[in-house]
């Protein structure tokens, strides 16, 4: 019996395996690609802002804040010598709803070493409507609510969610747009606190 060498999708078909050299260049293009995008997402999308005075906030608590208290407007001068943590979220957004379980894990892991973590809604809804976000996710750290925008934009979020490390000096440390690695952003926080 003679083999079909029937052309597929205009190739003919070739009886001879391809070489261990060409199996290779394809291997090595792929891990390229991968290492490419690992390494873009291990630097974050640079922030016109490291290095700078993060500007001023103040902005409710409106869920996760202190049981039986009243709500309290929050402003970075109430968190002067320790590091800040902000996360930048929606309640609509997946990879903000990812994010939350690692920051969780962070902000138990620093909690003996001076470093505060926040959520910032960016969301222009009502402040029953972030609670309930806020509970969903199971944020373990207290929201505050952006509901004009402006701390947002002033902070130069282009996509969520955002995570932005201030140091005790007042100075933006780092800053991640999209969902960080957290073995990056424990290092940075580590960096903030010594």
């Amino acid at each position: 019996m003679v083999p079909n060498r029937t052309p597929t999708r205009g190739r003919p078909l070739s009886s001879a395996p391809r070489s261990p050299v060409r199996r290779f260049g394809q291997w090595a293009i792929i891990l390229a690609a991968v290492a490419g995008v690992y390494a873009y997402a291990e630097s974050g999308q640079r922030s016109p802002l490291l290095g700078k005075p993060a500007p001023e906030l103040n902005l409710w608590v409106v869920a996760g804040g202190e049981q039986g208290q009243p709500p309290k407007r929050l402003g970075l001068s109430d968190l002067r010598d320790r590091v800040t943590v902000l996360e930048f979220w929606a309640s609509w957004c997946g990879a903000c709803q990812r994010t939350t379980p690692m920051l969780n894990e962070l902000s138990a892991e620093f909690a003996n070493d001076g470093v505060s973590f926040f959520a910032v809604n960016v969301e222009p809804s009502t402040e029953s409507a972030v609670v309930a976000a806020h509970e969903s996710i199971g944020a373990a750290f207290p929201t505050l609510h952006d509901r004009s925008g402006q701390v947002h934009q002033a902070y130069a979020v282009r996509a969520l969610p955002t995570v932005v490390v201030i140091g005790r000096d007042g100075l933006i440390s780092y800053s991640s747009s999209g969902m960080p690695s957290q073995s990056r952003l424990r290092k940075e926080i580590s960096a903030a606190i010594d």
